[in-house]
């Protein structure tokens, strides 16, 4: 495989592991504004094992500090006060930061683990060892790494985007809100890029609020619906 074949199959898996955080992590666990059939949620955790060893506690928890201290002290990644490029190129260190405060952690007591979770997916390096294991398999060791590797920082990059981005730059729906929104943010990451929107009204599964916008998760939501695999407020 030519190294351009790779990097598309890095850049969907991507793609992949960050519809699955704006639907589950996003929207569904911090939100609560979907709830997904239990196959759907097993699917949802085991893409997100093999891709990205997230702890959905932790992102819980970082993200509902995020929206009680909106670009304030105690913002754990606002481009405000931290300036776009610390935000947009070590987001990650800043969440590991956030995930040892206990206080911050207190937020992530409202998720339930399910089982999965408690007794299958509860190594994140063994997860990732095994997604990586997997491309090699398929594609060969080189390949294999290549696309883990662009897939890892394209999805860290897009989730940083989000809190960088959409804080300083974009248009408003909502002048009295925080954040922007950017319709090419958006296109790219499942809809998150409506986020003036999002903060004006965090409860809604839907992420735009004009006709002209786009949200890609929200597709996918009113597809589960219609086959009975997720149910909305």
């Amino acid at each position: 495989m030519e190294i351009l074949g790779c990097l598309l199959i890095g850049f969907l898996l991507a793609e992949l592991a960050t519809m699955v955080t704006t639907l589950y992590l996003h929207r569904s666990s911090t939100h609560k504004s979907v709830k997904f059939h239990f196959f759907v949620e097993f699917v949802f955790q085991l893409i997100l094992w093999l891709t990205t060893g997230i702890n959905r506690k932790e992102w819980v928890a970082v993200h509902l500090s995020h929206h009680s201290n909106t670009d304030k002290e105690g913002d754990p990644h606002s481009p405000v006060l931290l300036g776009f490029w610390r935000v947009q190129l070590g987001n990650v260190l800043l969440y590991r930061r956030a995930a040892r405060d206990p206080k911050i952690m207190k937020l992530g007591e409202r998720v339930n683990l399910s089982w999965a979770e408690k007794n299958l997916f509860t190594s994140p390096l063994l997860g990732l060892s095994i997604g990586i294991g997997m491309a090699c398999l398929i594609f060969g060791w080189w390949q294999g790494l290549l696309i883990s590797l662009f897939h890892t920082v394209f999805y860290l990059e897009l989730n940083s985007l989000v809190n960088a981005y959409c804080h300083l730059w974009g248009y408003k729906n909502f002048p009295e809100a925080d954040a922007f929104n950017s319709k090419w943010v958006a296109w790219i990451t499942g809809g998150e890029g409506f986020h003036n929107a999002h903060h004006y009204k965090p409860g809604s599964p839907k992420l735009s609020n004009k006709k002209w916008e786009f949200d890609m998760g929200w597709v996918i939501i009113k597809t589960l619906k219609f086959f009975r695999l997720a149910e909305t407020k």
